[in-house]
């Protein structure tokens, strides 16, 4: 284990490495300085630093490298790139290979004292800020100099479409205002509302997730607001709802669209009087929560076809965030399939060095396929892939089939190939896509599927299992 207190500052630049030294010296801590990387190495087994400060870019080894070679020697230190070059492959290179943070050349005084006080776990800076360091790693750089919020860590992406979002999470999150998260399955409403919850005043309070779909309307009522004893059969003790549990958090109601019209007017009493009472109950109980609701639906074309109540709406689409799709979200996909990757080795349990790497023929598919079941297929597609994979390189061949039919190898072999073959192709494909899009109309529900297309409820059965559209669903 490294010695705390004890610095090692690595950089082929005379003046950069003495401006560390004399800014890091004064705090005071006891700094050791290298300009030649490979020295520095035998200075980390020597010496043994608690924390080292290495450029990104140096001559003959780079930062990356020294990195890795100092969490081999010792996986207990950490480790802060110095760089004038920060990309978003750069932080998800350094959170791969355990990189505590990094810092954007030109930096402060209190920007290098900040990092090394983290690091060491002083200033109030303990584990939890460790974590949100290591959380950083996922920000672009201008989000980094910026202080964004660390609980939109949480929320992955470089696109456009989601620095919209991320810029709407933060102006939201700081107000009591209820929010609205509209999004396809699967594109991570539940993750947005968590975020909006961890940078808000109210992170220290219960964050409540509650599937409004999954259950039926007795028992979601009663989730929601509680019960009295003898309030039904069964009722032997009183149990207080989610609303009392989150007091002074957040309640987040995922597919809000499934709830009756009878929990519909219940929960507009609680956003309108900040009240409720319990199944059962006389007395009425003071709430206080923020309300985040999520739905894939539209739920203004719900109020018009009276599905929906429209005084419900729009007490709860006060701040309105629509998630896009996977498949509009340029550069998006291989930034989050490298930090699924990441984050299943670890889980496993099999260390951040042996995070295998994806060659250019998985690379081209992931980014050729349409990603229907959007971030939570692609999580379930890279895990899969991890499991096959009996090297430390990901290639095609260890992806399913259905992203070389909707798009890939085969759909190009299909334009070279004979008539029969591409209509097949094409049938597959028109086959697939209206049974996702049945399959979200109805929840994944297949016996409502199945009745509105009129196709028997076994076919549509066979048909998903076909397809692999099981783990969407």
């Amino acid at each position: 284990m490294g010695i705390a207190g004890k610095i090692l500052i690595v950089d082929d630049e005379q003046d950069a490495l003495e401006n560390c030294r004399r800014i890091l010296s004064r705090v005071p801590y006891d700094c050791l300085t290298e300009c030649d990387p490979a020295r520095a190495l035998d200075v980390i087994q020597r010496e043994r630093p608690g924390l080292i400060l290495t450029d990104l870019r140096m001559p003959d080894l780079d930062g990356i490298e020294v990195l890795a070679a100092a969490k081999r020697f010792d996986p207990s230190v950490q480790v802060v790139l110095l760089t004038a070059h920060a990309t978003v492959q750069t932080a998800v290179t350094s959170m791969r290979y355990g990189a505590f943070d990094y810092i954007t050349k030109p930096f402060t005084s209190a920007d290098l004292v900040s990092v090394a006080r983290r690091a060491f776990g002083e200033d109030g800076a303990g584990p939890v800020a460790a974590a949100v360091g290591a959380h950083k790693l996922l920000e672009t750089p201008e989000q980094a100099r910026s202080g964004k919020r660390p609980g939109l860590s949480r929320v992955i992406g470089e696109s456009p479409a989601m620095h919209s979002v991320f810029n709407l999470i933060e102006k939201v999150a700081p107000t009591h205002s209820n929010v609205l998260v509209y999004g396809e399955s699967g594109t991570g409403k539940e993750l947005v509302a968590r975020a909006i919850h961890d940078a808000s005043l109210r992170a220290e309070r219960p964050f409540i997730p509650v599937d409004c779909v999954s259950l039926p309307d007795t028992l979601l009522e009663s989730e929601l607001f509680g019960h009295e004893k003898g309030a039904f059969t069964g009722a032997h003790v009183s149990k207080p709802g989610l609303f009392e549990v989150a007091a002074g958090g957040t309640v987040f109601l995922d597919e809000v669209s499934g709830m009756s019209q009878t929990l519909q007017s219940r929960l507009l009493r609680v956003l309108q009087e900040r009240q409720m009472r319990r199944v059962g109950g006389i007395r009425f109980l003071d709430v206080d929560v923020r309300v985040i609701a999520a739905s894939n639906q539209d739920l203004e074309s719900a109020c018009r076809r009276g599905e929906f109540r429209e005084d419900l709406y729009y007490r709860l689409n006060v701040i309105p965030i629509v998630l896009p799709p996977l498949r509009t979200r340029e550069g998006d996909i291989l930034l989050l399939a490298q930090e699924f990757l990441r984050r299943f080795m670890k889980q496993q349990r099999l260390g951040l060095a042996f995070v295998p790497e994806l060659d250019s023929s998985a690379t081209d598919l992931l980014c050729g396929y349409s990603w229907p079941g959007n971030v939570r297929e692609l999580q379930n597609v890279i895990e899969r892939a991890a499991v096959l994979a009996d090297g430390p390189v990901i290639t095609s061949a260890h992806l399913p089939d259905r992203l070389r039919e909707c798009g890939g190898e085969d759909a190009a072999s299909a334009e070279a190939g004979s008539f029969k073959h591409a209509k097949q192709a094409a049938v597959t494909n028109f086959e697939r896509n209206f049974l996702i899009d049945l399959l979200k109309r109805h929840d994944g529900h297949m016996g409502r599927a199945a009745r509105e297309s009129g196709v028997d409820r076994k076919t549509i059965e066979r048909m998903v299992k076909k397809h692999g559209l099981r783990e969407l669903f």
